[in-house]
């Protein structure tokens, strides 16, 4: 990856500001796939579960990683903000690769088009990689540069995911379709989206529950970290590849054993903040949860069956990026602390979070029909909310204040 330029000193005034302005449209669009990809669930289409989950992965998860890899490096790394016009570039190879996707595959298009696409994506996971590194390097507090390692390590995940999704719109490959689909999922949900969630996890729970950085959370522990999650999601692809159930098995029982060590990084939350933070924090805790027993069940199973993938992306990625985007949303609006409360109470939604987990519970049942209802319901309450929110939105140079707590 190649170094990008960085704006300004290191630390510099106006560097919060910069990047939450960068930050809200990638977020804004994330958002937009994601109830894109709750319309597709009920409108008729041609591809059947593909196109829903392929929105929301690389549309919604994609760019929402995008976006709060950044922005978390800036605010919490102390690093300059990064090039406008890159991060614009960046934002819509993303963009412009899902919906290129989507269109081909539901619309039928020759398979050259299909692998434009692709590329897209995978252009705009270096790019993305070669920003993070630049961020990683201009940093001032060393402290989060265990977790920006995530970040990058994920980014190599994402490419290697991605070319297998071209190889697979190709048509070609060493191995069967079935075999590199199966590697094509795990590499894409475990090593790019996994590997953000579980660095990130420990610092934006502390920062959601406003508390203090758990100090179980050191430079060792998140390499060892990290470590266990890179070899396990590498273990769990190539047994998908061999078709070696006991490989596949090692791989997510090793990514689950991982999964707790993140989890008991965690900063000991009680009453007072689950009472403040309320849903969106709720929907952390829980999406960390889903995502952990989707993985233990693979595990137990030695495969990655439809049943876990589905449990994995609604119960646990959908509230993860769910629970993000009702901090993120109110301090990316800005307008000072009045405005602050006054969006915390417009996406402090008990409804999302019941229709999230009765999604989750259906997926996990294979109950279809409740399934399909409960994400209407959810997409739509995430919709009306987030219109809620940007109505008369008053940009702010202050709105990063509440990132620094």
């Amino acid at each position: 990856m190649v170094r990008q330029p960085i704006r300004g000193p290191v630390g510099a005034a106006g560097r919060v500001a910069a990047v939450h302005g960068q930050a809200r449209p990638t977020l804004g669009l994330a958002v937009a796939f994601s109830v894109a990809a709750g319309i597709a669930v009920a409108v008729p289409h041609r591809t059947g579960a593909w196109l829903p989950l392929h929105l929301f992965l690389l549309g919604g998860l994609l760019l929402a990683v995008s976006a709060a890899t950044q922005l978390l490096a800036v605010t919490w790394g102390a690093a300059p903000a990064p090039p406008a016009r890159t991060v614009a570039a960046q934002r819509a190879l993303i963009a412009c690769g899902a919906i290129g996707l989507a269109s081909a595959r539901e619309l039928g298009w020759p398979t050259p088009v299909m692998a434009a696409a692709g590329l897209a994506v995978v252009s705009g996971l270096v790019v993305l990689g070669s920003l993070l590194w630049g961020l990683r390097a201009g940093a001032v507090q060393d402290r989060f540069a265990p977790v920006v390692d995530h970040y990058l390590v994920a980014v190599g995940f994402g490419v290697a995911g991605s070319v297998a999704g071209i190889f697979l719109a190709a048509g070609i490959g060493p191995v069967s379709a079935a075999r590199l689909r199966t590697a094509h999922l795990t590499v894409n949900l475990l090593g790019l989206v996994g590997v953000v969630v579980a660095g990130s996890l420990p610092w934006f729970v502390a920062t959601t529950a406003k508390v203090r950085v758990s100090k179980r959370v050191t430079a060792r522990r998140q390499r060892t970290s990290l470590a266990l999650l890179a070899v396990s999601t590498t273990t769990a692809a190539v047994g998908g590849l061999t078709d070696s159930r006991v490989l596949t098995g090692l791989g997510f029982a090793g990514y689950a054993v991982a999964m707790v060590g993140v989890v008991a990084m965690v900063s000991r939350l009680g009453t007072k903040q689950l009472r403040w933070a309320g849903p969106r924090l709720i929907q952390l805790l829980a999406g960390t949860t889903w995502l952990a027993g989707a993985v233990a069940v693979a595990a137990a199973q030695g495969a990655l069956s439809s049943r876990a993938v589905l449990v994995l992306i609604v119960g646990g990625y959908g509230q993860i990026l769910a629970g993000a985007v009702a901090y993120l949303g109110p301090v990316l609006r800005g307008g000072g602390h009045e405005r602050l409360a006054a969006g915390f109470r417009v996406t402090r939604s008990w409804l999302g979070l019941a229709a999230a987990n009765v999604a989750a519970l259906a997926a996990a049942a294979s109950m279809p029909a409740l399934l399909g209802a409960a994400v209407v319901v959810w997409a739509t309450d995430v919709c009306a909310r987030c219109l809620l929110l940007v109505h008369g939105t008053v940009r702010s140079t202050s709105s990063g204040a509440d990132l620094h707590r």
